[in-house]
C-alpha cells in the first residue's frame, strides 16, 4: 500500500473510534463532570501511550522536542486543554448523538483557519456549502423549535466552538507528527494539559464522583477510543495527508457513531434534527470529495 493511501485509511479510521468515543465521553462528562473527564482523561490516556512508546522502543528524541517546543505549547493549549474542555462541557449539556453531527464542522473551520494563516484560496462553492451546512446544523440543534435556546443549545454551541479550537490545531499537529512522532506528541500534549487542569478537577468536583462507578468505565472506554487510538491515528495520518483531508473526512464518523448512541444510550432525533444531521453530514462528505480530488 502506498504511503499517501495508507495515510488515508488511517484518516478513515480515526473518525470512526472518535465518534464511537463520544459517545463513552458524554457519559462520563454526565455521571461524573468534564473537568474531571478532560483532566483524568487526558492523563490516562497519556500514561498508555507512554507505556507504549517504551514497549515498542520507540526513540524519544529530547533535542527534538526541546526544539519544537513552541508547536507542542500551541497544541497542548488549543487541543487537549482548550478544546477537550470546552467540549466536555458542551457534551455534558447535549446528547451524544448531536454533539457526533456537530463535529463534522470542523473542515470548515480548517478551511477557514487556512484562508486566514496560509492564504489559501476559499472557493464559492464552499461558501455555499459552508451556507447549507449551517442551515442543516441549526435544525439538528433546535429540530425547527426557534422558541428560544436552552441548555441543550448552549451545549450545542460548545461543541462547535471546541471545533474552532480543534482545526486550528492541524497546522501544530502536522509539524509534531513529522517531526516528533505521532504517539509521543500525543502522550506529551495530553500529559501537559491533564496535569494542568487536574487541581480544578479536584477543586470543583464533588467527593462522590471520586468513587469507582459507570462514569469511570465510561471514562476508560473514551480514553482507549480516542486518546490512545484515535487521536493517535489523527496525528498518524497527518504525516502523509493534508490536514483540510483529514478533516473533511471526519464526515464519515456519524455512520458508525449515531447508531451506537442509539443502541447504548437510548439517544434518538427528531424528524427534523435526522433531516439537519443528514445536512451535515452531504455537505461534509462533499466538502471531503472536492479536497480528495483537488489533491490528486
Amino acid at each position: 500500500m502506498k504511503l499517501k493511501h495508507y495515510g488515508l485509511l488511517l484518516a478513515i479510521l480515526s473518525p470512526m473510534f472518535s465518534s464511537i468515543a463520544t459517545i463513552f465521553q458524554s457519559g462520563s462528562t454526565k455521571l461524573l463532570t468534564p473537568l474531571i473527564v478532560a483532566s483524568i482523561g487526558s492523563i490516562l490516556g497519556s500514561i498508555a501511550l507512554l507505556l507504549i512508546v517504551i514497549i515498542s522502543r520507540e526513540k524519544i528524541d529530547t533535542r527534538k522536542i526541546r526544539n519544537n517546543w513552541k508547536d507542542l505549547s500551541f497544541m497542548t493549549l488549543l487541543r487537549p486543554l482548550l478544546g477537550v474542555t470546552i467540549f466536555a462541557f458542551g457534551l455534558s449539556m447535549t446528547s451524544a448523538i448531536k454533539a457526533i453531527f456537530f463535529t463534522k464542522m470542523e473542515p470548515y473551520f480548517v478551511l477557514g483557519w487556512y484562508w486566514i494563516l496560509k492564504k489559501e484560496k476559499l472557493h464559492k462553492k464552499y461558501l455555499i456549502l459552508l451556507a447549507i451546512h449551517l442551515t442543516g446544523a441549526i435544525l439538528l440543534s433546535t429540530g425547527g423549535n426557534f422558541g428560544g435556546l436552552g441548555k441543550a443549545q448552549l451545549g450545542d454551541l460548545l461543541v462547535v466552538a471546541a471545533m474552532g479550537f480543534f482545526s486550528l490545531s492541524y497546522i501544530y499537529g502536522t509539524r509534531l507528527s513529522q517531526k516528533i512522532g505521532a504517539k509521543i506528541s500525543n502522550s506529551l500534549t495530553m500529559g501537559i494539559a491533564g496535569m494542568l487542569l487536574l487541581p480544578f478537577a479536584l477543586i470543583f468536583s464533588p467527593a462522590v464522583v471520586w468513587t469507582f462507578s459507570l462514569g469511570w468505565k465510561y471514562l476508560i472506554a473514551y480514553v482507549i477510543l480516542f486518546n490512545v487510538i484515535g487521536l493517535t491515528l489523527w496525528f498518524a495520518s497527518l504525516k502523509t495527508v493534508k490536514g483540510w483531508i483529514v478533516s473533511a473526512l471526519r464526515s464519515l464518523g456519524p455512520i458508525v457513531g449515531a447508531p451506537i448512541a442509539w443502541i447504548l444510550l437510548g439517544e434518538t432525533l427528531s424528524i427534523m434534527q435526522i433531516f439537519g444531521g443528514l445536512i451535515v453530514l452531504i455537505t461534509s462528505a462533499l466538502i471531503a470529495r472536492e479536497h480528495i480530488r483537488t489533491s490528486d
